[in-house]
């Protein structure tokens, strides 16, 4: 009988791994974006969407090949079957039609940002009317933004000359990333609490998905695991990691209360309790809600371990991480305070 289970196990594992092996792909995914900081853009330039896809198809076995083109031949390649997927995208009925999606892994985050003591509190850009808005060359903001009726675009090669233009009185406001804006703060506390207003409320906000053609074979195999690898990453603090944030906020365990997940990796030695300072980033942005049920608190996840309290945490976290922040817009943007 015993002889006869191992049997049937070892037959099972032989299967699953000829499935996983079947499933992957023998050539590399040819995925097409175009150049859109800072989620995707060429090697060696912060691209925090490509990254993730990258790391999620890697832990199932699959290799990208990612290329950089105008956003409209990339898209004419995916519809000719030139290409097969896209690292980011926004998902429309249209290319639905040929495309599977993944769930949306990140989150397309603009903030209002303005000088010391200005007001940041607008929640749309129609309610600029009269200012003058620095926006950076290229970028796909919509018409919601590039076409607010009264309001005075001011644009730019680069979100720093967006910040430039704004301190240097060029332009009253910018939209950054809000990890941009963060990591902005992180680097250079003193000097952007002394110069720079950000707004606490998105003015824009788009999900972004990773898309496959259908007709690829195995398409559908690739995306679950896709799925699958990412909330296996934002659990154990590889997403932290892979997008240089100190915490971030998810839920990890299912229970309706969002953890706060950080990494040894990512989250450096003298973070403070992320419950306490506006530290963490959610992956999804949500409106304040109720309190939790029997107000309950969030727990803390370090590299997939939990933590009830932020005491054990800080324990655990002070054994191994990082001096300094970790972050890819060390130097894209903060330099710019230096200069005023």
């Amino acid at each position: 009988m015993r002889r006869r289970i191992l049997a049937a196990l070892s037959l099972l594992f032989t299967l699953l791994f000829a499935a996983t092996v079947a499933a992957a792909p023998t050539a590399p995914l040819k995925l097409v974006s175009d150049v859109w900081p800072p989620f995707t853009d060429l090697d060696g330039q912060p691209r925090q969407a490509i990254d993730l896809v990258k790391a999620a198809l890697l832990r199932g076995g699959v290799q990208a090949r990612f290329t950089i083109l105008t956003w409209a031949d990339a898209v004419k390649a995916l519809e000719q079957g030139k290409a097969d997927g896209s690292a980011a995208m926004w998902k429309s009925p249209e290319r639905e039609a040929y495309l599977l999606f993944s769930k949306p892994y990140l989150e397309n985050r603009l903030l209002l940002v303005g000088r010391k003591g200005d007001n940041v509190s607008f929640s749309k850009v129609s309610e600029l009317a009269g200012k003058r808005l620095a926006l950076t060359k290229g970028y796909a903001y919509g018409d919601a933004v590039t076409r607010a009726p009264n309001v005075q675009l001011v644009i730019r090669k680069s979100d720093a000359d967006c910040l430039r233009a704004v301190l240097a009185k060029e332009a009253d406001y910018a939209l950054l990333d809000e990890l941009l804006v963060r990591q902005l703060f992180d680097f250079n506390e003193t000097k952007a609490n002394t110069l720079v207003a950000a707004g606490k409320v998105p003015i824009v906000r788009y999900p972004l998905y990773f898309a496959l053609r259908k007709d690829y074979p195995g398409a559908a195999e690739i995306m679950e695991a896709f799925n699958r690898n990412v909330s296996a990453m934002i659990a154990d603090g590889t997403y932290n990691t892979v997008l240089r944030v100190s915490w971030i906020r998810a839920d990890v365990n299912g229970d309706g209360v969002p953890e706060y997940v950080g990494s040894k990796k990512a989250t450096h030695k003298t973070s403070a309790d992320p419950a306490t300072n506006p530290l963490s980033y959610p992956i999804f942005y949500s409106e304040p809600g109720p309190p939790t049920r029997g107000g309950r608190q969030p727990a803390y996840v370090l590299d997939g371990k939990s933590y009830n309290t932020w005491g054990d945490t800080a324990t655990n976290l002070n054994r191994a991480g990082p001096t300094k922040p970790q972050g890819a817009y060390k130097y894209s943007t903060g330099f710019v305070l230096t200069e005023f």
